[in-house]
């Protein structure tokens, strides 16, 4: 593993607003806090190490062991301190703009903005905020002074360049109401296979499912023969629009070249524009207004952030190893004033010490999960992780060469300086956790068939209409006994399936197959003969009716063929189970105590240690 380093970074590259207003908190909901964790302020107080001012040293203990302030602050800042501190500029910036241009900023403008936002989803300001908390895990005033404020002062600065054209709302209209065209492709990497292919749909025009089913490289919509969404005009592809627009219900395209693929489609239906009264179009076009000034805001805002960073006067000191010799301490100078680090690790600790410590917390548990069970993870098993990883993302030629510096640069988004964070917060504690639980996994001949079956065995093609609830869906089961074709059950999925794939495609969704995880959906489609309806079939909270069209042919008919590779795949799905069984339990049993969120836990075997003293008068030896 690489030593832990700051990569440096361009000054003078424009931010986009969702980067400098939300990024950081939507990364900062990723990790949810520990498990069976209870509310014990009082407790934590008086057990807490003493806090120095107002900044407490000690921010958790694990089963006895302590995480400092320090130590977060120097993972947060590793991690995040060049997004912050950029951050912190551009407000400082934002701050400087708006002096210069005599706009003010109220706190009243600030809770104006949060009641608007709550009603929008039909809630008070105080639930609003509640769930703000709660749910993304930012404090009350960082969502005002921060995310509120930066939204209403950039608005504030570029809103008088925005204007929404006729042209604009028309468009934007057509694309929500107007026509609709829905095809089938069949995709294809070979031209001349394309050639081929098209040529042999002149005589037989009604294998094109099948066709696409066994040749179509799109595997999405190859399982369910082609079939994509119905398209829109105004989507953002036009060459496709005017292909899919340009075709009569049952006519098949010529071969047509579309960015790196070779398409061959095939039009099943269209949708007639839809009518609105005139109440509903006024309050359409309402709707739409907001929803393209506000895209329109957020382009204006990057141009907004890149002419106050080209005017301004900003030197990056953390950034830059030379200077930062020679003002310690400084982050930055903004316009002659100076940011300290401080001020940015305490800010990197305010925005992501949550998730951090419990990252900490959990890397701290698995080194003392390895500690007990008297193993440890090097190098080698790192490294073999990642080739592992690189190979299921399909980073490896046919001779099993592993492209690991190509697979390392997609899972980074091609940012070096994150391979290290890539590999410990990720590659590593899948391998502590890999280490403690593979002397526990198997795979047996049953795991073996049942994944050859699921993998490689026929499936059940269906139409499928998916309903809220039993009675609802006991009245369309009676509808398609009436009427019991698969045209009819298509339409009747367009009109009341509440699952988007199936409602748009007119019920078609991929084969259903054994072993999927869902037994009751299974046994009744694979009970059903071709044409045959089946019963209402209760899905969790939803319900089920499904219409046969047909098996699909296995896949692989020798096992052996595909026995190694199957073992390998299993292996690692029950590996994967096992692990996070493992982490749960390490965590349950551990004694938590979390001094930044004001939560603690006994842990499990503290509890049965004190159970099993209470009866013998001694202290059991845990043992993992």
């Amino acid at each position: 593993m690489s030593s832990r380093t700051f990569s440096p970074n361009q000054n003078n590259r424009a931010l986009s607003l969702f980067r400098s207003l939300n990024a950081l908190v939507l990364a900062a909901i990723g990790i949810a806090l520990c498990c069976n964790t209870t509310s014990s302020a009082l407790a934590l107080q008086q057990n807490a190490p003493q806090a120095t001012g107002k900044r407490i040293p000690t921010l958790a203990t694990v089963n006895g062991r302590s995480i400092s302030r320090q130590q977060l602050a120097k993972e947060t800042m590793r991690r995040f301190g060049s997004e912050v501190l950029e951050s912190i500029i551009n407000k400082l910036l934002i701050m400087n703009e708006l002096q210069q241009q005599g706009i003010e900023i109220t706190e009243g403008d600030i809770n104006n903005t949060i009641v608007e936002k709550a009603e929008k989803f039909g809630m008070s300001a105080e639930r609003y905020m509640k769930l703000i908390q709660t749910r993304r895990h930012v404090s009350s005033d960082r969502y005002k002074n921060d995310i509120v404020w930066n939204e209403l002062a950039l608005r504030r600065l570029a809103e008088a360049a925005i204007e929404v054209t006729p042209e604009e709302l028309a468009e934007r209209m057509e694309f929500e109401f107007g026509a609709k065209v829905q095809v089938r492709q069949i995709a294809l990497a070979d031209q001349q296979k394309a050639r081929v292919i098209r040529e042999q749909l002149d005589s037989t025009p009604n294998a094109f499912e099948k066709i696409a089913k066994a040749h179509s490289i799109d595997t999405n919509s190859a399982s369910m023969g082609g079939l994509l969404p119905p398209v829109r005009r105004n989507s953002g592809f036009p060459q496709f629009e005017k292909i899919a627009f340009g075709l009569q219900v049952g006519q098949i395209s010529d071969v047509v070249k579309f960015e790196d693929t070779f398409l061959i489609m095939r039009c099943e239906r269209i949708f007639e524009a839809e009518e609105l009264t005139p109440e509903q179009t006024a309050s359409v076009h309402e709707r739409l207004m907001e929803e393209i000034a506000r895209d329109k805001l957020r382009d204006s805002a990057v141009d907004l952030f890149k002419e106050l960073q080209e005017s301004a006067q900003i030197v990056n000191v953390m950034n830059d190893p030379k200077l930062a010799k020679q003002m310690p301490g400084v982050a930055a100078v903004v316009n002659g004033t100076k940011v300290l680090k401080n001020q940015v690790a305490e800010e990197c600790i305010t925005r992501f010490g949550k998730m951090m410590l419990d990252v900490e917390i959990t890397r701290s548990l698995l080194v003392q999960a390895l500690e007990d069970a008297g193993t440890s993870v090097d190098q080698a098993d790192l490294n073999q992780e990642i080739d592992r990883a690189a190979t299921a993302a399909g980073f490896a030629d046919s001779g099993g060469k592993v492209a690991v510096a190509q697979y390392l640069a997609s899972v980074t988004s091609n940012d070096a300086s994150k391979i290290d964070f890539y590999i410990e917060d990720q590659v590593w504690p899948s391998v502590a956790l890999k280490a403690l639980v593979e002397d526990k996994v198997s795979v047996s001949e049953e795991d073996m068939q049942k994944g050859f079956e699921a993998n490689f065995g026929p499936g059940v093609e269906v139409l499928a209409i998916v309903l809220q609830d039993q009675r609802t869906a006991t009245k369309v089961w009676k509808m398609a006994a009436a009427n019991p074709t698969a045209e009819y059950f298509g339409q009747l999925a367009h009109q009341y399936s509440i699952e988007p794939a199936s409602k748009n495609n007119y019920g078609e969704v991929p084969p259903i197959q054994r072993f999927s995880g869902k037994t009751e959906l299974e046994k009744e489609a694979f009970s059903l003969s071709e044409g045959e309806r089946s019963k209402v079939i209760q899905i969790g909270e939803h319900w089920a009716i499904l219409y046969c069209k047909g098996f699909t042919n296995p896949k692989v008919s020798d096992f052996d063929a595909v026995k190694e590779e199957l073992h390998a795949n299993i292996l690692e799905k029950k590996m994967r189970l096992a692990m996070g069984e493992e982490m749960e339990r390490i965590r349950s049993d551990a004694q938590i105590d979390n001094y930044l969120t004001g939560t603690s836990q006994t842990g499990k075997a503290n509890v049965r240690a004190a159970r099993a003293k209470s009866t013998d008068g001694r202290i059991p030896v845990r043992r993992r």
